[in-house]
């Protein structure tokens, strides 16, 4: 379903008459088949929800690389101009220092270094190809709004140049197959590789760490020069892999069937929970998490219960914290809880002289 010779607002109003039928439709079939199974119809009305869902996000992608390439219509050159002529402001005032320092300079005034020659080469690619992609024979129309008389002469290249676009070829440094120019991406080192095969790269990258990032010649591919031709899916993946390589000392779920990488956000007190099977993991071991013992490889918390015992203190059988009693008698407010709770009054009776101390943070807890 390609819309390039359809108009924004067209293909706005027929996915949207399109998504009321389709809202009526599920209304009339539904409850019609057995709980718990899918019908062809269900299938077939979702799979077309998708596609029109799809067809959203397409006129959403094409209404932004117009106004991208559209400012890169009218604004590129003067920018590049503004560029220019800062550097060369920057390297006159570098010979009017070294001249007031009387030292010699280079009469030579083809002095500018290329060295970022290739990223620009690889950002001015992209632009062609969202220029082809996206803009259709309405080229960067503006409907009610005036256009100046720089823009309207513009016009009739800027069809001729993404129609030219269009039907360029591009040779495939992988498979060696000739593409479409808007199939092809192209990476750092000017290597050039058709969607499948960078595709297959980025997708070989999520299973072997040391293919990880996607490389050629050496050198990354970014991914996000590259979402025109990756599966949003696919990105995500990636996205999520970042975090996972780039965590120092990494916790996987215990459970063998699942092996979930645990971001640290999930992490507290060495305790991290899978958010898909919501089994817990100890962080120091890598194993299942130990409830109220403590882990055999924590060496500090085993150090630390090795000075309690010879000090005297007592661990609460709840919270699992180390105090020390310097007054009072044996009975002890817990403070995690409601000091007016039936079980805490049995147990825990408040004493206007206790004084609790936790020795584990060096914090001192309220009185009594």
């Amino acid at each position: 379903m390609l819309c390039y010779d359809i108009d924004d607002e067209t293909l706005h109003l027929l996915v949207q008459l399109q998504l009321e039928d389709l809202d009526n439709l599920k209304r009339n079939i539904k409850g019609k088949g057995r709980q718990g199974e899918i019908s062809d119809a269900d299938l077939a009305v979702e799979t077309y929800e998708s596609e029109l869902k799809s067809r959203v996000l397409f006129a959403s992608d094409k209404r932004m690389c117009k106004s991208i390439a559209k400012a890169n219509q009218l604004d590129g050159s003067l920018i590049s101009t503004l560029t220019n002529q800062e550097k060369q402001a920057a390297k006159d005032r570098e010979v009017a220092l070294r001249l007031s320092r009387g030292d010699r300079v280079n009469e030579n005034p083809s002095t500018v270094t290329t060295q970022e020659k290739p990223s620009t080469d690889v950002e001015e690619e992209l632009l062609r190809k969202l220029k082809s992609l996206y803009v259709s024979t309405d080229v960067y129309d503006d409907d009610d709004k005036a256009e100046s008389s720089t823009w309207a002469a513009s016009r009739g290249t800027a069809k001729k140049t993404a129609n030219s676009a269009i039907q360029e070829e591009r040779q495939c440094n992988s498979c060696l197959t000739s593409y479409a120019f808007t199939n092809v991406a192209r990476c750092p080192c000017n290597h050039e590789y058709c969607r499948d095969c960078l595709q297959m790269l980025f997708e070989t990258s999520l299973t072997d760490e040391s293919l990880f990032p996607p490389r050629c010649c050496g050198k990354p591919i970014p991914v996000d020069n590259n979402r025109l031709f990756l599966p949003s899916k696919l990105v995500g993946e990636f996205r999520a892999k970042e975090v996972e390589l780039s965590t120092p000392n990494r916790t996987y779920c215990h459970k063998p069937t699942c092996s979930t990488f645990i971001p640290k956000e999930f992490i507290q007190a060495d305790i991290a929970t899978c958010q898909r099977c919501n089994n817990k993991t100890c962080v120091m071991c890598k194993g299942a998490s130990h409830k109220d013992q403590d882990c055999e490889q924590d060496t500090l918390t085993q150090d630390l219960l090795q000075i309690a015992a010879a000090n005297g203190w007592q661990r609460c059988f709840s919270c699992r914290r180390i105090v020390e009693l310097d007054l009072g008698c044996n009975h002890m407010i817990l403070p995690s809880l409601p000091l007016r709770s039936p079980v805490l009054l049995r147990m825990w009776l408040p004493m206007e002289d206790l004084r609790l101390r936790t020795v584990e943070r060096g914090a001192t807890l309220p009185s009594c």
